[in-house]
Formats: C-alpha cells, sequence, structure tokens
C-alpha cells in the first residue's frame, strides 16, 4: 500500500480527506438513506463554519417522555462521584450497555438524530458513545475542553460529532452548554510513514470567546469533536438532564476500537435500527494481536512468527488499563505493547484498530501499527514476513486463520484511520504522538 503525501488539512469533514481515499466506499448493511437530505446548504455552512448547529425542537414531546420515563427506572451511576451517592449534588452518568433497554435506545435509531448526523459526517453514522447526564442541583460544571482524546473509544476516531439533546432547558440558572465558533479547525495531516492520520495540537481559546447558543429541551445540538465547550454549575432546585451522544463515521472508526457494546444493545436497536452500531458481539473481547507492518519496494509486509510449527501475529492479553478512570472501555493497547516489548522487543508509539476477529470464548482485538522506514528493524527469533496475499495463500499455516483477512483489512484504502495511545500515555499527554 502506498504511503499517503497529500498535503496538511484543516479539519472540515467535507474536505478533510482526499476524495480518492473514500471512492467506492459502500452504505453499511442496513443502512437507510433518507430521500430527502436532513439538512439543508445552510445549515451544512453554518456547522462547518463554527463547529456546531443547534436544530431548534427537533423532537416532540412523545418522544422525549418516554425516553426520560425510561431512564429515570435506571439510576445513573455509571460513573462513581468520589465519596457521594445519588443524588447527592454532581454530575451522575447512565451510560455503557444501558442503551439495552428498548424505551432508550429507541430515540438513538429515530431519522430525527441519524439524519443529521448523516448528513454533517457525510458518511452513514455510528454511535460510539451513549451517556444520559444528570446533574444533580449544586452539581459543579465542567471547565472548557475539547473530547478528541486518542486514547478513548468514544473521542478517537478522525471524524466524529457529539449529538445532545436537552431534557431542561440550559439556561443560567441550570447552568448553559458553551461553544467557542470555529475552535473545531484543527489540522488533519496524514503520518508521513504510515496509513494513519494525524489531529495537530489545537490552540486553547480565551475564556471570553464562548458563547451560548440558549439550548432548550428537545433541541438537538451537533457538535463537532474538536469544537470547545464548557458547562456551568446547577443552580436550579431541578435536576439538569440531557442525552450525550457521539457517533462517528463508518469509514472512519476509533482508533482504539470500537466501545464494546452487547447484543443486547442491538436486539433493544431492533432490525430497522441496528444499523447504527459499529460493534456488537455476544462474545467478551479476551485477547489482543498486532499487525505489525513494514515497506518493501513490493509493497506491506506483515510480522509473524514461527510457533510449534504454526504461524502466529505478536498477541497479548486484553487487560483493563484503568489509568484514566472513567466509564468508556475497548481500548487495550497498553497490555498489548506490553505483550510486544517482552515478546519482540518493540513498544510502537501508538497503535491503530483493525477489527475484532473470534478466538477461543472470545475475541481478539487486532491493532496495526507500521514501523517507520529509518527504525533499525523488528528481527525476532523464528520472524516470518508476510505480504496480504501470501498470508492468504499460507492460511493453513496461521494459528489464526483469521489473520489473512486482518491483513488485509488493515490494507485497505477506503479506510480513514486514527493513530490510538494506551491511557497512560494520553494521561501523560492528551496530544501524545
Amino acid at each position: 500500500m502506498a504511503m499517503l503525501q497529500e498535503p496538511s488539512t484543516l479539519h472540515d469533514p467535507a474536505q478533510a480527506i482526499d476524495p480518492a481515499l473514500v471512492a467506492g466506499k459502500a452504505v453499511a448493511p442496513g443502512a437507510r438513506r433518507p430521500a430527502k437530505a436532513a439538512l439543508d446548504a445552510e445549515q451544512l455552512t453554518s456547522f462547518h463554519t463554527n463547529g456546531y448547529l443547534v436544530i431548534r425542537n427537533a423532537f416532540d414531546e412523545a418522544t422525549l417522555n418516554r425516553f426520560e420515563t425510561a431512564a429515570r427506572s435506571h439510576p445513573p451511576v455509571d460513573q462513581v462521584v468520589v465519596g457521594k451517592q445519588y443524588p447527592a449534588a454532581g454530575r451522575w452518568t447512565l451510560a455503557r450497555n444501558a442503551m439495552a433497554d428498548p424505551d432508550l435506545a429507541f430515540i438513538m435509531a429515530t431519522p430525527e438524530m441519524t439524519e443529521p448526523m448523516r448528513a454533517v459526517l457525510d458518511d452513514d453514522p455510528k454511535i460510539i458513545m451513549f451517556a444520559y447526564y444528570d446533574r444533580t442541583p449544586g452539581g459543579a460544571g465542567l471547565p472548557s475542553h475539547n473530547d478528541y482524546k486518542r486514547w478513548r473509544p468514544i473521542g478517537s476516531s478522525m471524524r466524529w460529532a457529539f449529538a445532545i439533546v436537552p431534557l431542561c432547558d440550559f439556561d443560567e440558572e441550570a447552568g448553559k452548554l458553551e461553544f467557542v465558533p470555529g475552535s473545531h479547525r484543527v489540522a488533519h495531516s496524514p503520518d508521513p510513514y504510515a496509513p494513519v492520520w494525524n489531529a495537530e495540537r489545537p490552540t486553547p481559546p480565551t475564556e471570553d470567546q464562548f458563547i451560548d447558543p440558549e439550548l432548550k429541551r428537545g433541541d438537538l445540538a451537533i457538535v463537532d469533536m474538536h469544537t470547545w465547550h464548557r458547562a456551568g454549575m446547577n443552580n436550579a432546585a431541578h435536576h439538569r438532564t440531557g442525552l450525550f451522544t457521539k457517533w462517528c463515521a463508518a469509514t472512519q472508526p476509533p482508533a482504539t476500537g470500537w466501545f464494546p457494546f452487547n447484543d443486547e444493545v442491538r436486539r433493544a436497536l431492533g432490525p430497522d435500527g441496528e444499523h447504527v452500531l459499529g460493534f456488537s458481539s455476544p462474545l467478551p473481547i479476551t485477547g489482543t494481536s498486532a499487525l505489525l507492518e513494514r515497506l518493501r519496494p513490493e509493497g506491506g509486509q506483515v510480522l509473524f512468527l514461527e510457533r510449534d510449527g504454526k504461524l502466529v501475529l505478536p498477541a497479548g492479553p486484553a487487560v483493563k488499563e484503568g489509568s484514566i478512570p472513567d466509564w468508556d472501555e475497548g481500548n487495550y493497547i497498553g497490555g498489548l505493547s506490553d505483550a510486544l516489548a517482552a515478546e519482540v522487543r518493540t513498544r510502537p508509539t501508538w497503535m491503530s484498530y483493525v477489527g475484532d476477529y473470534p478466538e477461543g470464548d472470545g475475541l481478539s482485538r487486532v491493532y496495526a501499527y507500521r514501523v517507520p522506514p529509518h527504525a533499525w528493524g523488528i528481527h525476532p527469533k523464528g520472524a516470518v514476513w508476510l505480504s496480504a496475499a501470501e498470508a492468504a495463500a499460507r492460511v493453513d499455516e496461521l494459528a489464526q486463520p483469521w489473520a489473512a483477512d486482518a491483513v488485509a483489512e488493515w490494507q485497505r484504502t477506503d479506510m480513514v484511520r486514527g493513530k490510538a495511545v494506551s491511557e497512560a500515555t494520553g494521561r501523560a499527554d492528551q496530544y501524545a504522538c
């Protein structure tokens, strides 16, 4: 696969990548193409210019009431608030696989939700985060920040956006949600040595740049992945609640791998809605594997190791690292990096998600890394380097028969992948590598 050599560009989902990279991409099975565009040209221009768009009264009261009634039956305690119990003052979360309740899941598959996201992402939209937030009376706000994070399954795609539905007015009393227009314009550029893209470090805005879009109950706020935002303290007597979800472009998966939604979530979405999930499985992710690729004149070659008469990929455990306490899961780079250091004496500075493949009673989450040409090289005992065609031809020799498919998946040219890092690396530097 040839190295990408496109010039650096500002992040704009409509212009951020060379069209050749996504030429020929197909609509995912089950995806619904609307007869009419959900957003008009003026709305799309506003989103790309400001980094956010507000659609007023996007959801009717029947939809909001159905969702709220279900949310009240699930205490929002998926994220620990140290030293407190719900409903003490704080920011409480209902997330993870809570979407397995059909009366919560249904809103994610409504055209009022999916079609605006399809328009701003210019691709089939896939759920990367479902979260219902309840900031109880007296709960503190959040300082200014942006949510592109290389270590998070819910933040490491190269093209994603929020879909926020306030369930009460986000006003001065309950706590405004404020944005900085234009702060989403962060440079995206291809890595010079690998088929992955990089997001540059942003310039933090000043506090006087924030504006209040005056979000009301039932509005839909669509917010770019790089847009800076902040939230005020809840000084009201009522709870400040809202649905805060994240969606990525189907052809630009999270660099860490998808959040592991289970099949109960897929069933809750139903046959008309399951297409919005990028990942679900009844099987746990129990292991990890690495595609370590090098470039040769004839193309890319991936490292296999001869073990007991078979060819195997370097592998490691699926470790929930926990360096950053939060509810999102799916980043297993830390454990795999440690295993690579022990087995082949290399520790990649980044890795990028390829796919999840059945292995034993679970799944192996596969990550890839291309060794830069100026590196010393990786030559462990029993090393065998195979191209995608050679791996397919020798599939009977592979201890993991799916490995040939994984190599071919990594070498696809219609996917846009980012760089992911371990939680420990991200904790030290949000924009590492």
